[in-house]
């Protein structure tokens, strides 16, 4: 997929591969360069390990909330074998 920079040095990610990677307007993303390619990702979300009754979680400082139609792609993407 080719996409142009503007003048200002701006890229326009498609909507196709932003719904891919599951960005949100607004989300901050880590950009680097790596032996000549240009590294784009979602910036780590701050996190901590919390003990909750007898189980260990980790708890996000800013937790992004899942939809539902989210969690029933992730579900059927398993029950159909496109994971692990």
């Amino acid at each position: 997929m080719h996409v142009t920079m503007d003048k200002a040095g701006r890229i326009v990610i498609p909507k196709s591969v932003r719904d891919r990677a599951h960005l949100r307007p607004g989300a901050p993303l880590m950009v680097r360069v790596r032996d000549g390619v240009l590294e784009i990702e979602p910036a780590p979300s701050p996190a901590r390990l919390e003990k909750r009754g007898r189980w260990t979680v980790v708890v996000h400082d800013e937790t992004a909330r899942l939809t539902q139609d989210q969690v029933d792609a992730v579900i059927d993407e398993i029950r159909s074998g496109g994971r692990g």
